[in-house]
C-alpha cells in the first residue's frame, strides 16, 4: 500500500509543479487574453462591482443557507459509506487498481455536473441573463466540490473545511498561483494537525468573490447579452472543469497523506 501511496504522491507533485510554472500564452490563447484584457478595461466600475458583489452574496448565501439544499441532490451517507468500503479494500490489498476505483468514484459525479453547468449557462445566456445565474452556477460548483470531498473522506460541514473550500477556489482561479496555492497547502496541513485555522469568513468570501469575478468578468459581461450569451456558458463549463480538477488533486493529496500516518 505504501508503495502505491508514494507513487501517487510523486505523480501529484509533478502535476503541481507543472501547474505552478509560468506559462507563455501563444497563438489564439494569447490573442484571446489580449482581447479580454481590452474588454475588461472598458467595463464600467459599477458593473465590475455588481459582478463581484453577486459572487460575494452567492458564496455567503450558499454556505449559510444553501448547503442543505445542495445536499438534497445527492446521497451524502451513501458516498461516505462507499468511500469507507473502497478505503478498506485499498488498505487490505494495497493495490493501485483498488485506489483507481476510489478515484473513479470521486470523478463520476462531475461529468453530470459539467453537463448541468453547460445546460444552465446556455439557457440563461439565450435569455440574456448574466448576473442572476451566478448563485445557480456557484451551487453546481459547490455540489461538485462537496461530492469530491466526501469521496475522499472529508466532511465539508466544518467551518475550517468551508474556509479550505473558499481557498481552494482561489487557488484554482488566482493569477498569482504560487501564493494562493501555498495558502491552500498550509490550511490543509493545519487541519491535518488539528490546529486552529484563523479566519474572517466574510473576508474569505470577499477575497474569493474578487478572485472569481476578476477571472470571469468578461464571460459574465458577454453572457448578459441575448444570444451572444451562449459564448459565456461555454466559459462556465471551462471554469467548472478547471476548479474541480484542482480540487480533486488537492483532496486526493490530503487523503494520501492521511493514509501515510494511519
Amino acid at each position: 500500500m505504501h508503495h502505491t501511496i508514494k507513487k501517487q504522491l510523486e505523480k501529484i507533485e509533478k502535476q503541481e509543479k507543472k501547474y505552478l510554472q509560468p506559462k507563455q500564452e501563444k497563438g489564439i490563447h494569447k490573442k484571446t487574453k489580449e482581447v479580454s484584457a481590452i474588454l475588461e478595461q472598458k467595463i464600467p466600475l459599477k458593473l465590475r462591482e455588481a459582478i463581484e458583489n453577486a459572487f460575494y452574496k452567492g458564496f455567503l448565501l450558499l454556505f449559510e443557507k444553501g448547503t442543505t439544499v445542495i445536499e438534497k441532490t445527492y446521497d451524502k451517507e451513501k458516498i461516505l459509506w462507499e468511500h469507507q468500503f473502497q478505503e478498506h479494500r485499498f488498505i487490505e490489498t494495497g493495490k493501485r487498481k483498488q485506489f483507481k476505483k476510489l478515484e473513479k468514484n470521486a470523478k463520476h459525479g462531475n461529468y453530470i455536473n459539467l453537463a448541468t453547468t453547460a445546460t444552465e449557462g446556455a439557457v440563461l445566456g439565450l435569455l440574456g441573463i448574466g448576473l442572476p445565474d451566478i448563485p445557480i452556477f456557484l451551487g453546481i460548483l459547490l455540489k461538485g466540490i462537496y461530492e469530491t470531498s466526501l469521496h475522499y473522506g472529508f466532511d465539508y460541514s466544518e467551518k475550517r473545511e468551508q474556509i479550505y473550500i473558499l481557498r481552494l477556489i482561489r487557488g484554482a482561479m488566482a493569477e498569482e498561483k504560487i501564493e494562493a496555492d501555498a495558502l491552500v497547502e498550509k490550511t490543509a496541513e493545519d487541519i491535518a494537525k488539528g490546529m486552529a485555522v484563523p479566519y474572517d469568513f466574510q473576508e474569505e468570501a470577499k477575497q474569493t468573490a474578487q478572485t472569481f469575478s476578476n477571472a470571469m468578468l468578461t464571460a459574465k459581461l458577454i453572457q448578459g447579452v441575448p444570444l451572444v450569451g451562449v459564448m459565456g456558458s461555454g466559459y462556465n463549463v471551462m471554469v467548472y472543469h478547471k476548479i474541480l480538477k484542482y480540487c480533486n488533486r488537492k483532496y486526493k493529496k490530503r487523503y494520501l497523506k492521511k493514509l501515510c500516518i494511519k
